[in-house]
């Protein structure tokens, strides 16, 4: 697993505007969609959205790729180890919605960047995935600290994770599909 306290701090001193969620989601969503999407391209679309000041792109290169390498891994893997980069659980619930919310944001913005269109032509539970995704990117992050705000929030990211692997595997079967008909 990425260690986000540390990585956070390296994309911070490296003039990185986002959070290693943000760029987890974002990678993730562009994976889910495309396959063969490559790291140099994503990395230069972070360099242009999220840096400031000139962020150097050969210090940031190495990190930025093993963050999109370890999300592609995961999600190719038939064992079901894929789970969103978040805070751990020391971190303040608020804190830790926040970073689901904009995770959940970021994906969906890979998942635009890599080249959806329309989930028209999906399951209706796909479809639906996608749009409680947008709903969990607009969540109210003000959340107390109740054993049940803390249970309501492992439940969100249990969805969100299976959601993930369900979006994967139905892009898997489009690709399939789309190969056997050439």
């Amino acid at each position: 697993m990425i260690p986000y306290k540390p990585f956070a701090k390296h994309l911070q001193d490296n003039n990185i505007i986002a959070t290693p969620s943000e760029l987890h989601g974002h990678a993730s969503g562009m994976i889910v969609v495309n396959r063969d999407v490559e790291v140099d391209e994503w990395v230069d679309l972070i360099m242009a959205d999220y840096s400031f000041q000139g962020g150097d792109k050969e210090k940031l290169l190495p990190v930025l790729g093993a963050l999109f390498d370890f999300a592609k891994d995961k999600l190719a893997a038939d064992n079901y180890t894929f789970t969103p980069l978040l805070p751990s659980d020391d971190n303040d619930l608020a804190f830790r919605l926040e970073s689901l919310s904009t995770w959940c944001a970021t994906f969906l913005t890979g998942m635009a960047f890599a080249g959806l269109k329309s989930d028209a032509n999906m399951h209706e539970d796909v479809h639906e995935f996608i749009l409680d995704l947008e709903k969990i990117s607009k969540v109210d992050t003000q959340a107390g600290e109740s054993q049940g705000e803390e249970a309501d929030y492992v439940e969100l990211v249990e969805y969100v994770k299976a959601g993930t692997i369900l979006l994967y595997s139905e892009f898997d079967e489009v690709e399939e599909e789309s190969s056997e008909i050439h």
